[in-house]
């Protein structure tokens, strides 16, 4: 039997679990050359994530085990005046960061819970809110050296090139993961 509950969740849902969220946030760089890092803060996170849940198209995807949150991915659809682009330190193809609303979805968050990780659960969510979404393509931005971005890459995300989306934040690799794609590589 499966101990995992995956619920959705719309923003005004979102926003009042926001410090649990925070605090899982937290949890994932206790230890880490990030732990001390003021970008990495519970405040800092609830800071950008009441941004991200006031845009159109958020959706939380959370993972329970008995009522405790052991992990969850979250984001929104790029809209029109999207500035999710606007730190792209590398040039990309003319028409690449034009946005409707409906073209991409950013993925902003993907935590579980120490305990959790090894057992799928990243898995479970990125796919439960993947297959939920209509956008053709996704986009996730990730430090280049987080074990992470090694498994977008096994979910079939491609950089593009390097993002910094705040001026007090790292420089990411902005990874792309075409729908179509996906579909044939699980064919």
């Amino acid at each position: 039997m499966d101990p995992l509950t995956l619920q959705h969740h719309n923003a005004e849902e979102a926003r009042q679990a926001a410090v649990e969220l925070a605090a899982v946030f937290r949890l994932a760089y206790v230890g880490t050359p990030q732990e001390h890092d003021p970008f990495y803060s519970e405040d800092r996170f609830i800071e950008r994530f009441n941004g991200y849940s006031s845009a159109p198209g958020f959706e939380l995807v959370t993972a329970h085990d008995q009522g405790e949150l052991v992990g969850y991915i979250f984001g929104y659809a790029l809209p029109p005046t999207a500035r999710w682009w606007n730190g792209l330190v590398d040039a990309v193809p003319d028409g690449f960061t034009d946005e409707s609303g409906q073209r991409t979805f950013a993925l902003n968050e993907l935590h579980v819970r120490g305990g959790w990780r090894g057992r799928g659960v990243a898995t479970r969510l990125h796919t439960e809110l993947v297959d939920h979404r209509k956008e053709p393509r996704l986009t996730v931005l990730v430090r280049p050296e987080n074990p992470a971005r090694t498994t977008y890459l096994h979910w079939g995300y491609r950089p593009v090139g390097r993002l910094q989306p705040f001026p007090d934040s790292p420089v990411y690799d902005a990874l792309v993961l075409d729908r179509d794609s996906r579909r044939r590589l699980s064919a």
